[in-house]
């Protein structure tokens, strides 16, 4: 019978053994379940319960001692445990059933109770039923098994918490069983293999002892003697040999040996015990021997090669004795090579989780793993290849290697190279491929790595690699060389594997803090430093600066036009601005220049050490032009500009809040003065700043306050001298300033976000002043309302016209929605789908201001045109410059033909009203036939001018005094 067979009977005999408290165990507990339950759930069926674990466990005792008494032989050791595993079988269903059918479902307390019992049982079971695993799992999965899927049965959020805990529980139990299983089969197999050694070197020593006798007695008998002490010592299962104590020459081997070490007998007999050793183990194991008392025994622990060059670890002890006269050593050998590398293995896997654990950074962490699994595991040089997914290559991040010029060559050599997917087959690659480890023996021979000459070269022969990962998430590659061929040693394969997944799982935890503090300081869109960093960076320099004595200036960067783009573009587009703008801004300023994104378009620029105003100027014009250059979003080329202010310390101001202050005032004035430039800072600016303040704050009252008013300005036909309709014209009547021109305070109200309410009341009060005028009597009139741009990107517009037309029940034929050349332009998709829809409610359509800017005949075609007016600027210039005459009638002729009506706007006298008349303009707008007047004036106008009373237009036309506001 084999060890196999005698280490199982014997674990089977544990296996009773251990069970006889068991027996004891569950009565007690199934009692007190039964008891604890009784009047929760059903009594009858508890009973029945508690009357069936009774008799099995009555049945399993019955099993126990007739095992104890029968004593069974070994060979029948496999059918006792199947009888066992039955028994522990039924017992786990009768604790599944306790778990799931008398499971008390009304009382949590119960439940917990019913939980801890079966947990409990089970991890007894673990301990006493682990000598035979088949009977732990027999009684532990239905028992674990019934009583998790009735917690998950129960539908709440905490029964489903309590599953997987006991699913937890469940896999921790399966994979410590096994291990404990093995634990206890490896002791009993080590019991054995002792129990024979010890039993043959005790039969070895009775038969020394014997052949020592035996010599003192007769020849012959130390004749034979020496024949039982030869049989003893080539028959030993453990490698032996008898050196020389002076020159270390090996006298004798015995069989075990020369299988073990691979040499032929003649061979062993040549060789010195030394040359066993590796070499740089000799000049040890020499010194050792000398310091040696030769009078002693000693047992050591080496390193040995083989013939074949592979290496064992042995423990060796050696006796002395006298063998012709002349000193000698008897030695054994015992090769612990899977001890030791099992010893290795545990030191990797604490050393690996304790520098993971204890470890700041990667860069800290990886090159420690390296250095323990190399050091550890007998390997010289190791290196960490991380993932390139940019450029899809494998880069060397880290490297440890032995301190050997040759192998400090191979090092350069590897980190030089990139490793790319498909072009070689050396262990990099396989394991990037397959993401499973790969153990190359011999380099020499397995011919794909690619550096195998350079390794060779360095005496490297083998070579092992593993990947680096998080679930299916590949990070990278660890490898390592060593000088001997080593064979490959699964136990560590398997180990690495789990070493490579807490390695993954360590980067993207540090990725993830290093995410986190880069998004604490930096904005996350663009990669500069957000507000809260900036301020203390600025802080930071301010302190510098005032104990040095330095200078520094702060520019305030806000970028023009960017909503629009936002607006048209969408918000993917602007993200994509901001990216590339801050780019630029990195390209254009020094490298220790401080960038930070304040939030939206605005950005902030900290220049230490500026060097006087001149250069600073010379800073902001570079980052005025990188802003200006134009951009390409979603394949169309968009620009914007920059409003830059500047702020100098400490001239403009002695703290943080004062700089940021002073440079916004002075960005502020750029955009107030055309936008695209800079200024710096000067004290004249608080009081500009006030004075639009107070404007604000008094235009957010004005409309609760009514202090919005219309104008209208009417219009008359060339043909028939008759007012075809008026404009409205927005005023602001203030209370202490008087009338305010919309030129001032509107862009006042868009940037203070009040332009949609504005506009919305401006479109109510026109439409209802309509119907006024119907009421009183006068015939029908158009009425023009002006859009902002705001208004026009409102997806609300519709709903906001309909509603005005609705409420002031007037036809919509009877508004026109005038827009400007440019909003059309830059947004020609939302134009085309707006200005259809207010089409189809009716409303006429007119482009205001045609001629000043891009006047394209191929939008006018496709847009859905009612009427455009020629802007004033084209009339006031007609008499005096020709081109401003040729570019009017163009417009007027491209409109005709397309059949479209004119405006003429701002016409002021008869020679311009004359000409726009000889080129059949349609109507006209302007002084020259009424400034813009109150409601009351319009009637009186359009009644002087009605059909059936003649007279000529400028008899029409009222009197101007002082008090006529410009349009």
């Amino acid at each position: 019978m084999d060890v196999i067979d005698r280490v199982y009977a014997d674990q089977v005999r544990q296996l009773y053994r251990l069970s006889q408290p068991g027996y004891l165990g569950t009565l007690i507990n199934s009692s007190v379940l039964a008891f604890a339950l009784w009047g929760v759930v059903p009594t009858a069926f508890l009973g029945l319960w508690l009357s069936a674990v009774f008799l099995v466990t009555g049945g399993r005792y019955l099993l126990f001692r007739a095992y104890r008494g029968l004593q069974p032989p070994d060979e029948q050791a496999p059918r006792w445990a199947r009888y066992f595993t039955v028994g522990s079988g039924c017992a786990g269903l009768l604790w599944g059933v306790a778990g799931s059918a008398l499971y008390p479902s009304a009382s949590l307390p119960h439940q917990y109770l019913v939980i801890f019992l079966i947990g409990g049982m089970v991890m007894a079971g673990m301990v006493i039923l682990a000598p035979v695993r088949s009977a732990f799992f027999a009684f532990m999965l239905p028992a674990v098994i019934l009583i998790i899927t009735t917690v998950l049965a129960q539908g709440t959020l905490l029964h489903f918490y309590m599953g997987a805990l006991m699913i937890v529980f469940l896999l921790i139990v399966l994979s410590i069983v096994p291990i404990v299983s093995r634990m206890m089969r490896d002791a009993l197999r080590v019991k054995f293999e002792n129990d024979r050694l010890v039993q043959q070197l005790s039969e070895a020593n009775v038969q020394l002892s014997e052949r020592i006798g035996a010599q003192q007695r007769a020849e012959d008998v130390l004749r034979d003697s020496e024949r039982r002490y030869r049989y003893m010592f080539e028959a030993n299962p453990l490698p032996m040999w008898i050196r020389d104590e002076e020159t270390l020459d090996i006298l004798a081997v015995n069989e075990a040996a020369i299988r073990s070490y691979g040499y032929a007998r003649d061979e062993f007999l040549r060789l010195r015990t030394a040359d066993m050793h590796l070499p740089g183990d000799r000049e040890a194991y020499l010194a050792a021997v000398r310091a040696r008392d030769a009078s002693q025994s000693y047992t050591s622990r080496w390193r040995h090669r083989r013939k074949d060059g592979s290496l064992l670890d042995v423990e060796t002890t050696s006796y002395p004795f006298d063998l012709d006269g002349r000193a000698a050593r008897l030695t054994l050998v015992n090769d612990i090579t899977e001890r030791v590398r099992a010893e290795r293995r545990l030191h990797i896997e604490h050393q690996a989780a304790r520098v993971l654990a204890e470890a700041r950074t990667v860069e800290e962490a990886l090159p420690q793993v390296m250095r323990t699994i190399g050091e550890t595991g007998g390997w010289v040089y190791g290196a960490r290849w991380d993932v390139d997914r940019t450029a899809n290559v494998l880069r060397c991040a880290d490297v440890w290697c032995a301190e050997l010029p040759e192998v400090q060559q191979f090092v350069a050599f590897s980190r030089a190279r990139t490793q790319v997917p498909g072009s070689g087959r050396g262990p990099i690659h396989r394991v990037w491929s397959t993401n499973a480890p790969v153990w190359i023996e011999d380099i020499e021979r397995d011919g794909g790595t690619q550096r195998a000459q350079q390794a060779l070269q360095a005496g490297l022969r083998s070579a092992f690699a593993f990947p680096i990962l998080l679930g299916d998430t590949f990070y990278g590659v660890m490898e390592f060389f060593a000088r001997e061929t080593l064979k490959p040693d699964l136990a560590l394969v398997e180990l690495v594997q789990t070493i490579g997944s807490q390695i993954g799982q360590f980067m993207a935890r540090k990725a993830a803090e290093q995410n986190l503090r880069f998004v604490a300081s930096h904005d996350p869109l663009t990669g500069l430093f957000n507000r809260s960093i900036f301020h203390e960076r600025l802080h930071q320099a301010l302190a510098q600066a005032g104990r040095f004595g330095r200078t520094l200036s702060l520019l305030f960067i806000d970028l023009d036009g960017f909503k629009l783009i936002n607006d048209t573009l969408g918000h993917n587009a602007g993200d994509a601005l901001l990216v590339e703008l801050a780019n630029r801004l990195r390209a254009t300023l020094r490298e220790g220049d401080v960038i930070g994104r304040m939030g939206g378009d605005e950005f902030v620029v900290l220049i230490e050490e500026s060097g006087g105003a001149t250069q600073v100027a010379e800073v902001a014009k570079k980052i005025r032009d990188a802003a200006t250059r134009p951009f390409l979003l979603q394949g169309r080329v968009c620009q914007v500009t920059a409003s830059i202010g500047i702020s100098l310390y400490p001239d403009d101001g002695k703290d943080a809040q004062s700089l940021l202050k002073s440079a916004d005032m002075a960005m502020y004035l750029v955009k107030q003065q055309g936008k695209n430039g800079f200024r710096f800072y000067s004290p004249e600016m608080n009081v500009h700043l006030m004075e639009r303040l107070s404007l604000e704050s008094g235009l957010r009252r004005a409309l609760e306050r009514g202090e919005l008013l219309l104008l209208y300005q009417p219009k008359a036909g060339f043909a028939h001298p008759q007012v075809s309709g008026v404009e409205a014209l927005l005023r602001w009547q203030h209370p202490t300033q008087g009338m305010i021109s919309p030129a001032e305070f509107v862009p006042v109200a868009e940037d203070a976000g009040l332009i949609a309410a504005i506009g919305e009341w401006v479109l109510r009060t026109a439409c209802q002043q309509l119907r006024r005028w119907r009421e009183e009597g006068l015939p029908p009139l158009r009425m023009a309302v002006n859009l902002s741009s705001k208004q026009f990107l409102q997806d609300s517009l519709i709903q906001v016209v309909r509603e005005a037309l609705h409420n002031a029940a007037v036809e919509p034929s009877r508004l026109e929605l005038e827009f400007t050349e440019e909003m059309v332009i830059r947004n020609p998709e939302r134009a085309a789908r707006l200005l259809a829809q207010l089409k189809e409610l009716g409303v006429r359509v007119v482009i205001d201001d045609f001629g000043t800017g891009y006047s394209s005949l191929n939008y006018l075609k496709r847009l859905p045109i009612d009427c455009v007016k020629i802007d004033r600027s084209l009339i006031l210039d007609l008499s005096l410059n020709p081109d401003a005459a040729a570019l009017t009638r163009a417009v007027i002729a491209m409109a005709h033909s397309l059949g479209i009506a004119v405006t003429a706007e701002g016409v002021e006298t008869r020679e311009q009203w004359e000409f726009l008349n000889d080129l059949h303009c349609e109507e006209m707008q302007g002084s020259y036939f009424s400034a813009p007047v109150s409601p009351d004036i319009v009637s009186g106008i359009v009644q002087q001018a009605a059909p059936g009373r003649r007279g000529i237009v400028q008899a029409l036309r009222p009197r101007r005094d002082s008090g006529d506001l410009p349009q």
